[in-house]
């Protein structure tokens, strides 16, 4: 068995602690916590992993909303919409 932490944006950061079996994928943690849609953005300690990557001891998986514009671009966007 290991340890996982979870962290989900929309739960205002709290962290959930799990014990899953070795070699467990993201994808199957995606089946035990129920998650539907395979299509998600899953970090670990912050950087991006593909659904296939195998959880180790005293990771923190962290789940992400799909990006829909550049940050950057919507500040630019934002900002020429108020200097007109």
């Amino acid at each position: 068995m290991i340890n996982i932490y979870i962290c989900d944006l929309k739960s205002k950061n709290k962290t959930k602690h799990m014990l899953i079996k070795n070699n467990t994928t993201i994808y199957d943690l995606l089946d035990i916590l129920l998650v539907t849609s395979k299509d998600i953005n899953v970090g670990i300690y912050g950087k991006l992993v593909d659904i296939s990557y195998t959880l180790q001891d005293n990771d923190r998986v962290e789940f992400y909303d799909k990006i829909l514009i550049d940050p950057k671009i919507e500040r630019e966007n934002r900002t020429r919409k108020w200097a007109i």
